[in-house]
């Protein structure tokens, strides 16, 4: 007697499960594959179970996939009330494209036979509020939509807009402009608009306000707070500079900050009772007196503090005897200078922000010395940016300050 073809098989041995019932029936195909002796490669069950011997009795919840289960004819409302077919339909869906997906759209992707079955279970499981925890539903217009959990819908455009560009923020060094943000965004002016009003970038950045508006990205955990004290900081004084003051009390500074909950944070940040050591190079800061209640820190650039006069004294001061310099300062910053120079094209004009960075261990007060005396002793030079307004909060740190103008540029001089 011969052997019957692999799709009959198949269906006797769905037969079988039904009549032990339990959870063994409806069955997952390759399930239902496993129990056969010998086993068949899935491509050969996939094919049997597209043939009319074995579709003439059986129906698999999901076409060509070996994950769908199958039930007999007979059980067909069982089958599409099942879970695992709205589960799997969903998984297919999401294999060729993006969700959500409407139920008629759902209800394409399981047989003819079983579509009718299907979408009345599904629009029940919808009315009920009874779909399974796997299933998300989200209204669309008038109509609904579903989606897997495990496979959420993309966020809109400008939601992705706005994650990009907190990302391309903390992949920088500073804070930019809001119009260099959108040119290195590449975005038309209404879709950066939408994207900067998102909370996903509103709460991830800085925005201050001070001419232009700057916008920096908020570090994580920790490294918030040595954010604000050094170059948040340095940029707000930068940004309440006015002739008439020097000196602005912490609560004055944060007005720059647009986000009120973010103003309040970094207020109580730079209040804190013991900043001196944390203090960026240049600033300083007093304690003001609140009256009855406590007080608050007021900061000032350091270039701003008045003191009185040292009295004259005869003796010769240290600063009019000539300066000898370190070896190692001085071979280390030629070597910087002139390796620099020539990545910047050999134009003798070098940044201090550049020259800074290249020899980080070097303390600023003793940076700043050498170099006066490497000026003195005519080996450099500096010069000025006469863009004052142009140049960044990392360009006036930088900078040396002289006579109101910030000293920016190194050149070789002629000792």
């Amino acid at each position: 007697m011969p052997k019957p073809n692999l799709g009959t098989r198949l269906v006797q041995e769905l037969i079988a499960c039904r009549t032990e019932g339990g959870d063994r029936y409806p069955i997952r195909l390759d399930h239902l594959a496993a129990r056969l002796d010998p086993a068949s490669e899935p491509a050969a069950v996939l094919s049997a179970a597209n043939s009319a011997a074995f579709k003439k009795q059986a129906v698999v919840a999901v076409n060509k996939r070996m994950d769908a289960r199958v039930a007999l004819h007979e059980d067909a409302a069982q089958l599409a009330a099942d879970p695992l077919t709205l589960e799997v339909g969903l998984r297919a869906k999401g294999e060729t494209s993006i969700p959500p997906w409407a139920p008629a759209q759902l209800a394409g992707v399981v047989p003819a036979f079983l579509k009718p079955a299907f979408a009345e279970a599904l629009a029940r499981q919808i009315a009920s509020d009874e779909l399974p925890a796997f299933a998300v539903c989200v209204k669309v217009g008038r109509g609904v939509k579903l989606y897997h959990k495990d496979q959420p819908p993309p966020p809109p455009p400008e939601v992705q807009d706005a994650e990009r560009m907190v990302d391309m923020l903390r992949r920088g060094q500073l804070g930019v402009t809001l119009a260099e943000l959108e040119t290195a965004a590449e975005l038309k002016p209404a879709a950066f608009k939408k994207a900067a009003k998102r909370p996903e970038f509103t709460n991830a950045v800085v925005q201050v306000k001070a001419g232009a508006d700057y916008v920096y990205a908020i570090p994580d955990g920790e490294e918030f707070g040595r954010f604000v004290i050094g170059t948040l900081l340095t940029y707000l004084l930068t940004g309440c500079k006015r002739p008439n003051a020097h000196a602005f009390p912490a609560g004055e500074l944060v007005a720059l900050v647009n986000n009120k909950q973010q103003k309040q944070q970094i207020e109580n940040l730079l209040n804190h009772s013991d900043l001196a050591d944390e203090l960026p190079a240049g600033v300083g800061c007093v304690l003001l007196s609140g009256g009855k209640s406590d007080g608050q820190n007021a900061f000032f650039l350091l270039e701003h503090l008045r003191t009185a006069q040292p009295v004259a004294r005869s003796v010769a001061t240290p600063s009019q005897a000539p300066l000898h310099l370190p070896a190692d300062f001085v071979a280390t910053f030629d070597a910087a200078f002139a390796r620099i120079d020539r990545e910047r094209g050999s134009n003798n004009f070098v940044s201090l922000v550049d020259l800074r960075a290249a020899l980080p261990a070097v303390p600023r007060e003793t940076f700043d010395t050498c170099l006066r005396q490497l000026r003195r002793d005519r080996r450099y030079v500096l010069s000025s940016d006469e863009r004052y307004d142009g140049i960044t909060p990392e360009q006036q740190a930088a900078a040396i300050r002289e006579e109101g103008e910030f000293l920016l540029h190194v050149s070789r001089g002629r000792p």
